[in-house]
């Protein structure tokens, strides 16, 4: 090996080993190739990160508005984790903003990119098989449809504040609308979209209409689920039907109910959505079998 060759193994590693130091928690930006296209994802190491303990990964799914690597949860979620001491590498993937569907239904193409990301965050840390599922809007929408599609993959579910909901057994449920007991039927009517908020009538969409509806996978009632939403936001209805046709198909649930806005900048509410947070650390400690310190 000449001495040229030499500096640069010798450079690449030290750069490698800079970017998985502990005491860094910020997201660090990663890419992965998926269907010939570079996503994008990031992950914060905890602040006493050791290469040799094994991490949970702890998914973090960025609202519609929102982005990975500005995701105001995440950063939360990081910090309290490490207060807690749980665990977990905290992974953000970036998802497809531009099409509303494919990041509300993953059996849209989304669960792929997800799946991808885990795929080489296997490669790079040491973590355990199965992931920990957190989401806010419509981080909420995936994570939970994630959840019911791939409970295999998951050790605990904290979906919240979603906009439409799934339920296990097939039914849609809609913002300011209610239970569709027949997705596939109601989402093919062009004229029932003037029955759901305006934000939402993008619902009305082929491959909509036969995502929507899709059961969950034979077992996902092994998964736990944390299901919340404030008491001022328009979606608390659906969230707690939600929560209901879990518990009368046989899941593990808990729910939490901050008295909050869905989205709100008022210091009046902030130590409410810290709830959010706090409660979802605690759920996934207590499911990854952490003990409190």
């Amino acid at each position: 090996m000449t001495a040229t060759l030499r500096a640069a193994v010798f450079t690449c590693a030290f750069c490698i080993t800079l970017t998985t130091r502990g005491g860094d928690t910020a997201p660090q930006p990663r890419t992965v190739d998926h269907g010939g296209v570079q996503r994008s994802y990031f992950v914060a190491l905890p602040a006493d990160y050791n290469p040799e303990v094994i991490y949970w990964p702890l998914i973090m799914v960025h609202g519609g508005g929102g982005n990975a690597a500005k995701n105001k949860y995440a950063a939360a979620m990081r910090r309290l984790a490490d207060e807690a001491a749980l665990p977990a590498i905290v992974i953000q993937p970036q998802f497809i903003t531009e099409d509303k569907q494919v990041s509300r239904f993953p059996s849209l193409g989304e669960d792929a990119f997800l799946l991808a990301v885990l795929e080489k965050v296997r490669a790079e840390f040491k973590v355990h098989d199965r992931i920990l599922l957190n989401g806010y809007s419509m981080g909420g929408q995936f994570t939970h449809r994630f959840a019911l599609a791939h409970s295999d993959l998951v050790q605990a579910c904290a979906p919240f504040a979603a906009g439409t909901w799934t339920t296990p057994d097939g039914r849609l449920l809609i913002e300011e609308y209610g239970e569709v007991a027949d997705p596939k039927t109601f989402l093919s009517v062009p004229e029932n979209a003037a029955k759901v908020p305006e934000r939402l009538r993008d619902l009305f969409d082929p491959r909509v209409a036969g995502s929507a509806g899709l059961k969950a996978a034979e077992g996902a009632e092994r998964v736990p689920y944390l299901v919340m939403c404030g008491t001022l936001d328009t979606r608390l209805s659906i969230a707690q039907v939600f929560a209901t046709a879990l518990k009368e198909s046989g899941y593990r649930v808990e729910t939490e109910w901050p008295r909050t806005p869905h989205a709100s900048d008022q210091a009046e509410f902030s130590a409410e959505f810290e709830k959010y947070s706090v409660e979802a650390i605690d759920f996934f400690k207590r499911c990854c079998g952490v003990a409190s310190g």
